[in-house]
C-alpha cells in the first residue's frame, strides 16, 4: 500500500521464522540519482515482495535527507536500513547512523557503486537481496574528514577537482564518461601543484592523495591493493609527480591497472593525514565534495555495521582463515 512516507510491502513470516517476525527493512531511496537504473530497483523490490520481510520505502526529496532518515531510524522500528542510490547517498546515510542504529545495507543504483563491488555484493538483484536478507553483518570503521565521515575514500588534489567539477545532471546522463570529460577539462586549467601534506606527522610529496578504506576506486578499478575495510586503518595512495602531464599519465594508467604494476604511485598505511594547502581546494569523499582544505583525515570513533553477502564477513588480514587483504568473495 502507499503511505505519505513511502511504499510499504507486507509479507507473512513463514512458520520457521523466529517469534520476532520477519525483518523490517527501511529503504532510503534517492529517486533522482537512481533513475537510470530504475529497472534494477524494481527487480529488487519484486524479490523483496516475494520474501518474508516487511519493507518501507522513504524517498529523498533533497540533500541531507538520507542523513536525516538514517538518524531517525531506530531498532525499535527497523532491523535494517537499505540505501538505494549511489555512493554519495550512502555517504549521507553513514553520517546519520550512530552506535545504536540498525545495520546498513546497500541497493547499488549509482554510477560507481564502489562499496558494493568492494564487498562482493555487485549489482545483480538476486545477490543484492541475498545481502540484505542473509543476516551476515560486518562492522566497518569509516574514515572522517573534518568531522564528516566517508566509507570508501577521501581524495585531495586532481582527483577532488575532477569530482567537484562534474555536474550532477551530466553525471546522470553520461555516467562515468562525465568524469573523463571533466578530467580533460581540469588538465587544461589546473596546474596540479604539490600538496602541503603530512602523514602521521611526516611530510610527504604528492600532487594528489587518496585515503582509502577499501581496495577499489571509481567502481572496480584497483587503487589500494593492501587496503581492507575490515582493518581499522587508512591506506593512502600518493601520486608523487606534479603537473598536467603527470596527471594525464596517472589518469590513463588507472583504468589499465598500471598504477601499481608500474610503481607509478606509493601506498602507505596511516591513521592521521593533515593537508593544509592549497587552502580552499576541495576534498572529495565517496564521490562528492565534503570539505575544503585545510583538512584532517582520520578514522571515525565508532564503526558502522554493514549488511554484507554471506562470504564477505570474514576476519581482517593476519587473523587465521582470512584472505590476504581481500574480501572472501571479491566478485
Amino acid at each position: 500500500m502507499k503511505t505519505r512516507e513511502g511504499y510499504v510491502v507486507h509479507q507473512e513470516a513463514p512458520e520457521s521464522a523466529p517469534a520476532a517476525g520477519p525483518p523490517r527493512i527501511l529503504i532510503i531511496h534517492n529517486v533522482a540519482a537512481s533513475r537510470p537504473r530504475s529497472g534494477r530497483f524494481r527487480d529488487v523490490l519484486a524479490r523483496l515482495d516475494a520474501a518474508p520481510c516487511t519493507v518501507t520505502i522513504r524517498e529523498m526529496t533533497g540533500a541531507g535527507d538520507a542523513l536525516r532518515l538514517a538518524r531517525a531510524a531506530t531498532p525499535a522500528d527497523f532491523d535494517l536500513i537499505a540505501v538505494a542510490g549511489g555512493d554519495g547517498t550512502l555517504n549521507d546515510a553513514i553520517n546519520g547512523v550512530g552506535p545504536e542504529s540498525p545495520p546498513l545495507g546497500v541497493i547499488p543504483l549509482g554510477t560507481a557503486n564502489v562499496l558494493a563491488h568492494e564487498t562482493g555484493l555487485g549489482v545483480d538483484p538476486p545477490r543484492i537481496v541475498s545481502g540484505l536478507l542473509s543476516g551476515h553483518r560486518q562492522p566497518v570503521v569509516p574514515g572522517v574528514v573534518n568531522g564528516r565521515r566517508f566509507m570508501m575514500m577521501a581524495g585531495v588534489g586532481f582527483d577532488a577537482h575532477v569530482v567537484g567539477g562534474v555536474r550532477r545532471p551530466v553525471k546522470r546522463k553520461l555516467g562515468k564518461a562525465a568524469y573523463m570529460l571533466e578530467a580533460a577539462r581540469q588538465l587544461a586549467i589546473n596546474p596540479c601543484p604539490h600538496l602541503d601534506a603530512r602523514i602521521d606527522g611526516q611530510p610527504v610529496a604528492a600532487a594528489t592523495l587518496v585515503a582509502s578504506r577499501g581496495r577499489l576506486y571509481g567502481g572496480r578499478f584497483l587503487l589500494a591493493p593492501n587496503a581492507d575495510l575490515r582493518a581499522p586503518q587508512l591506506s593512502v595512495t600518493l601520486f608523487p609527480r606534479r603537473g598536467r602531464l603527470a596527471m594525464a599519465g596517472y589518469s590513463a594508467a588507472l583504468p589499465l591497472g598500471l598504477l601499481n604494476r608500474m610503481n607509478l604511485v606509493r601506498n602507505v598505511t596511516a591513521r592521521r593525514i593533515e593537508v593544509t594547502g592549497p587552502v580552499g581546494d576541495p576534498v572529495q569523499g565517496d564521490g562528492d565534495v565534503i570539505a575544503r582544505l585545510p583538512a584532517t583525515i582520520g578514522l571515525a570513533e565508532h564503526p558502522v555495521v554493514l549488511a554484507v553477502p554471506p562470504r564477505a564477513s570474514q576476519p581482517p588480514p593476519g587473523v587465521a582463515g582470512s584472505p590476504a587483504g581481500r574480501w572472501a568473495n571479491p566478485r
